[in-house]
């Protein structure tokens, strides 16, 4: 047999073999389940920019946000069309002159609907870091970024940093 598909054999039996059992404590009581997450802002975030800086109580930033997200859509997705309108006519043009122009088109176009992906990524990034660092729990402030310098127990000096969300 193959050893790739030996590999293959063994990693999806031990995978689909299940968790080992686990022994109960001497008191039989089972553990608590854990509370779910509550869906926080720099989850809504995540999916719909925006929509974490309303759920925190800032609008303005929500709007720029959500409007700039939208507006970038919409300016690929037009560009993507018209340079799909015109690499259809540079595929059926005549002569090498209109050949020349549709090509010329069809590249100007996609190369606008590249920018304004790239436009939209980085507005949903700088959403993402208003969020992380302006989220707010509670009344007091929530440290999302954190340094951690110290020793280990073979006492070699240590740097970490952790981020929280």
């Amino acid at each position: 047999m193959n050893p790739i598909k030996t590999a293959v054999a063994v990693f999806l039996a031990i995978s689909l073999s299940g968790s080992p059992v686990r022994a109960q404590d001497t008191a039989g009581a089972k553990e608590p389940a854990p509370e779910p997450r509550p869906f926080g802002p720099l989850e809504k975030s995540l999916l719909i920019p925006g929509w974490g800086q309303f759920s925190v109580g800032r609008p303005v930033e929500g709007v720029l946000f959500l409007g700039s997200t939208v507006l970038c859509l919409i300016g690929a997705l037009d560009n993507n069309h018209r340079g799909k309108e015109n690499f259809a006519l540079y595929k059926a043009a005549a002569n090498p002159t209109d050949t020349l122009r549709y090509r010329t088109l069809t590249e100007r176009y996609d190369r606008r609907r590249n920018q304004f992906l790239l436009a939209g990524a980085a507005v949903w990034a700088l959403n993402l870091l208003d969020i992380a660092f302006i989220v707010r729990d509670g009344n007091r402030a929530r440290r999302a970024w954190t340094l951690h310098i110290g020793q280990d127990f073979h006492e070699a000096f240590v740097v970490g940093a952790g981020c929280r969300f």
